[in-house]
Parts: structure tokens; C-alpha cells; sequence
């Protein structure tokens, strides 16, 4: 939204692209604030936690494991690896 804001004709519609952004974002943020809030006992128990860092967990692991063989997608390895001693 700032390089639409930057590339309008003048400094005023800028200001309008950004204020119809702010408000457009607003009651999404007010209700996130809302949720967190109440969600914060629950987050804080050590099984929630446990559970969480496990899923993340669950997630990289099956990532890690695919990163050599998706080097051939942007041409370039990518994990370094070791020179080859010559």
C-alpha cells in the first residue's frame, strides 16, 4: 500500500490511500487484539505450548528433508556445501 500511496498523482491521494487502508485493517487488528486476548490463559499452558512447538516441529522436519532435492528449482543449491578439496 505504501507504493500505491507513493505512485498517486499527488501527496493528497496518498493520504487517501493510506487513511482507506488504516481503515480497512482496523477492525481486523481490533478483533485479532480481542481474540489474543482471551486466548492468552489457554497459550500460556504448558501442554498448549508443547503441542504447538511439536506441530512446528512436524512442519520442518518433512522441509528440511526435501532441501536438496529442490535446488534444481531456482537453479542453485540450496544448503551450502563443502568444497570438494579443489
Amino acid at each position: 500500500m505504501l507504493v500505491s500511496a507513493l505512485a498517486a498523482a499527488s501527496a493528497a491521494n496518498g493520504a487517501l490511500i493510506m487513511l482507506a487502508f488504516g481503515l480497512g485493517t482496523l477492525p481486523n487488528l481490533l478483533t485479532l487484539g480481542f481474540f489474543a486476548d482471551r486466548l492468552r490463559p489457554l497459550l500460556q499452558r504448558r501442554g498448549v505450548r508443547l503441542a504447538a512447538g511439536l506441530i512446528i516441529i512436524g512442519f520442518g522436519l518433512p522441509g528440511l528433508a526435501r532441501v536438496t532435492t529442490l535446488g534444481h528449482l531456482h537453479g542453485a543449491p540450496l544448503i551450502c556445501h563443502p568444497a570438494t578439496g579443489e
